[in-house]
């Protein structure tokens, strides 16, 4: 486990350092405006994955070494198909009747979807197969492909506009799926899924969970998109979320594994204390993060930003107490997804949600940018403590637990 854990957060260091060189990148060369429209497209691209992976998610995790591969594979073919059309379909209503932005790139948002859940999808029987390599190499190459195609469109031919940023998309998604299919075809040949029955419904049942949370989760700050009132504004709380949700990198490469050990059933005795202490680990990194950021003047932000991001760094800072609870709760919440618990996931994400629809317009109508930030750390605090109420309860652990160090690192090390 501990060589996958060194690995795997070797690969999302790597891709965070690239996320902000394309962040800087699109915030310098297409300012705050077309930045926020292309915030406001990807949020519309996630919500669209979010609702299908209610079967295509980590969901199938659980799964995979259950159910036979191929049946499972090409229902989750069927599933992207008719899920992105009804998609479509509702998100052309909305954009017509709400104008909750991105409409003029209505097409290139179903056609991106599209592609970015096929992919996702190929991913997840990868990371299931425990075929860490590709899987961390496949996390890199897309963003680094990412970053190359939007310099060339940007610098070679002179396209600054949110098409500059889609074109780039395109190019790194539909390569990167190439390369995940080739993958899927070698893990398709030698079929070793499980001998139970294929039961879709039961995968439905559970992603219908895991999703739901996951959408309160995404909602529980994107939500403050909507209100903030133009896409300047947008553009400056976006690259100030994607900037300070980058600490989320060191939570984010324990918790694969985490969901592929529980749901492999590896050490089921100490699988509670494994995964506090790993919790308690990604908390102290980020704080430590958090502590660097504090100490890096503003004006560096203006310089490597531009001067339309004036206020990134004060508003990184303003959402860091939510980033924290996050980089804590990310572990606990993965150990209930390993262990198939997602209604434990919804709670406390639906929780988060309507902290965030209770508190925002009031804060943000006030305080504008400031207020989208302490809707979002209320929601944020509220989703974690009640992930580790019930984490605690389920482990039979103590408060003083929380504090604990010793004895635990050897748990990681002998884990396989």
């Amino acid at each position: 486990m501990l060589k996958n854990i060194i690995s795997t957060l070797f690969t999302k260091g790597f891709v965070a350092l690239i996320n902000l060189a394309i962040l800087l990148v699109s915030c310098k060369q297409l300012g705050s405006d077309v930045r926020g429209q292309v915030s406001l497209l990807i949020f519309n691209i996630a919500i669209i994955q979010i609702i299908n992976e209610i079967y295509t998610g980590y969901v199938l995790v659980y799964f995979i070494p259950k159910y036979s591969i191929k049946k499972v594979y090409f229902f989750g073919l069927f599933w992207t198909v008719g899920c992105t059309f009804l998609c479509a379909m509702v998100m052309y209503v909305l954009f017509k009747v709400f104008d909750i932005g991105a409409a003029d790139h209505w097409f290139h948002m179903i056609a991106l979807s599209f592609i970015i859940i096929l992919h996702s999808l190929h991913m997840v029987f990868i990371l299931a197969k425990e075929r860490i390599k590709a899987y961390n190499y496949l996390n890199f190459f897309q963003p680094a492909l990412l970053l190359l195609a939007l310099v060339v469109v940007i610098f070679v031919f002179n396209e600054r506009r949110a098409v500059s940023y889609i074109i780039a998309l395109y190019i790194s998604f539909l390569i990167a799926i190439v390369i995940s299919s080739s993958q899927l075809i070698g893990i398709l040949k030698v079929e070793k899924g499980g001998q139970s029955d294929f039961r879709p419904k039961t995968i439905i049942e559970k992603g219908f969970y895991n999703q739901l949370a996951n959408l309160c989760h995404i909602l529980s700050n994107r939500y403050n998109f909507y209100l903030l009132g133009n896409t300047i504004l947008v553009g400056i709380y976006s690259s100030a979320t994607s900037l300070i949700e980058s600490v989320w990198i060191i939570s984010g490469s324990v918790s694969p594994i985490i969901l592929t050990f529980i749901a492999n059933d590896r050490d089921p005795a100490n699988n509670g204390r494994i995964t506090l202490l790993l919790a308690k680990i990604c908390f102290l990194l980020s704080f430590l993060c958090i502590v660097v950021l504090y100490f890096i003047p503003k004006d560096f932000f203006v310089f490597i930003l531009g001067e339309d991001f004036i206020h990134v760094k004060t508003v990184m800072l303003y959402l860091s107490p939510g980033i924290l609870c996050i980089s804590f709760a990310t572990i606990i919440s993965h150990y209930f997804a390993g262990l198939g618990k997602q209604r434990i996931l919804l709670i406390a994400n639906s929780a988060g949600l309507l902290t965030t629809i209770s508190t925002s317009y009031f804060l943000i109508s006030r305080d504008q940018l400031l207020g989208a930030c302490y809707a979002a750390c209320l929601s944020y605090f509220v989703a974690s403590l009640i992930l580790v109420i019930y984490f605690m309860k389920e482990n039979g652990l103590r408060f003083l637990d929380l504090f604990k160090f010793s004895g635990d690192i050897n748990l990681i090390r002998d884990a396989k």
